[in-house]
């Protein structure tokens, strides 16, 4: 720009001071419908000036109007703030009704005018989301980037994963999570994605070592948890007993608390991967514990 004016201004300087040097001001003509209108070109040039000082003015007016949060500027520009809030809650009526898709082309119209731009743009993607409407999601997802700000960071990154989980983009949403778990330890959304996360990934291991903070946050009811918990263990049993490693298997269980270890679920599926491992003995001392456990339970 500074370039172009400087340009400009050398153009305007020959054109201003080169008849000046020659003594010759030299003379302007136009003719418009008959009339004649002469000047000295000196006067032409600078009426020239004024023309565009002018025309800066105007439009530096104009950006101010078109610019402003007055009622005036929002009808200029046509967002209206209060258009946009009744979008919204009009977006809102229908996520409830479970119509995602026209709730999401809403949102996305309520951030023309909208006071945050950045929440419109996500809950239009959060609605893609639920939709499976991912490449649109993934547009939205784009357009809140681009406003988001450092305290909408987080909303946006949440957002982001369930997006990473729909597309099964679990490397990136892994790196994500593992952030938000060092930040928000004790989020339940936080630990609730890292649960489906890891569950996705085949992690059980990663899962059983969130169960503690899970009971603790309150992130599902404790008869959801306990399902979570007997899936996570026994599939891990599982996942270990395929290495055909029957002595990391036996080392691991030994590992575990005792709730764990005197839980005839878990003992009955421990006896039960270590027989096709081979290991009779130990699957036996189970079962035996197992019947034990039983027999109390009936005295």
């Amino acid at each position: 720009m500074i370039k172009i004016l400087v340009i400009f201004l050398a153009l305007v300087g020959g054109f201003f001071l080169g008849p000046l040097l020659q003594f010759n001001q030299g003379s302007a003509v136009f003719i418009i419908a008959n009339y004649k209108i002469s000047m000295s070109f000196n006067s032409f040039v600078i009426l020239l000036l004024l023309a565009l000082f002018c025309l800066y003015l105007i439009d530096r007016l104009f950006k101010k109007i078109f610019n402003s949060k007055t009622a005036f500027g929002n009808w200029l520009r046509l967002k209206s703030p209060h258009k946009a809030k009744k979008l919204i809650e009009q977006a809102q009526f229908l996520l409830l009704e479970g119509n995602y898709q026209q709730a999401a082309k809403l949102f996305m119209k309520s951030a023309k005018g909208a006071t945050n731009t950045t929440l419109s743009y996500l809950l239009a993607a959060q609605a893609n989301i639920d939709n499976d409407q991912l490449i649109q999601a993934n547009q939205m997802l784009e357009a809140a980037a681009a406003t988001c700000q450092p305290s909408e960071k987080f909303a946006f990154q949440l957002v982001q994963v369930r997006l990473q989980l729909k597309n099964h983009e679990y490397d990136s949403a892994h790196t994500i999570i593992e952030s938000l778990l060092n930040e928000k330890p004790r989020n339940a959304e936080v630990l609730r994605l890292a649960d489906q996360l890891y569950y996705e990934m085949g992690n059980y291991q990663a899962v059983i070592d969130l169960l503690p903070i899970m009971y603790k946050v309150k992130t599902y009811s404790d008869s959801q948890l306990d399902q979570f918990k007997q899936a996570a263990y026994i599939a891990r049993i599982k996942q270990l007993s395929t290495d055909n490693d029957p002595l990391a298997l036996i080392k691991w269980w030994k590992s575990q608390p005792k709730a764990i270890l005197n839980n005839t679920a878990y003992q009955k599926a421990m006896a039960n991967y270590l027989k096709q491992l081979g290991q009779t003995v130990e699957a036996d001392k189970l079962l035996e514990s197992v019947a034990k456990i039983k027999d109390q339970e009936r005295t």
